[in-house]
C-alpha cells in the first residue's frame, strides 16, 4: 500500500511542533543546557529530513513533468543527491 506523500510529510511537521514546544517547556523549567541542545538538534535532523522530502517530491511531481524521461530523471536524481549533501 502507497503512502500518501503530503500526509507523512504533515505528520512530520506535527511531530517537529510537538518537539519545538517540548523544547519550549525544557526553557521555562529552567532545564539543563545540554539536554535543550540536545532535543534542538534533533529538530534539526527533522526539519532537514523534511526538506529533502519535500524537494524529492517537488522534483518528481514538478520537474519531472519536463524534458525527455532518461534527462530527466538524471537531473531529479542530481538534485536529490545535492539537496541530501548540504551541511548540517
Amino acid at each position: 500500500m502507497e503512502q500518501d506523500p503530503k500526509a507523512d510529510l504533515v505528520k512530520r511537521l506535527k511531530r517537529i511542533e510537538g518537539q519545538t514546544r517540548g523544547v519550549q517547556k525544557m526553557v521555562e523549567d529552567g532545564r539543563d543546557c545540554a539536554e535543550i541542545l540536545h532535543q534542538l538538534s534533533a529538530i534539526n535532523e527533522a526539519v532537514r529530513s523534511v526538506s529533502v522530502m519535500l524537494a524529492e517530491q517537488y522534483a518528481h511531481e514538478c520537474l519531472g513533468a519536463t524534458g525527455t524521461r532518461g534527462k530527466s530523471r538524471q537531473a531529479i536524481a542530481a538534485m536529490i543527491d545535492a539537496i541530501a549533501r548540504v551541511p548540517r
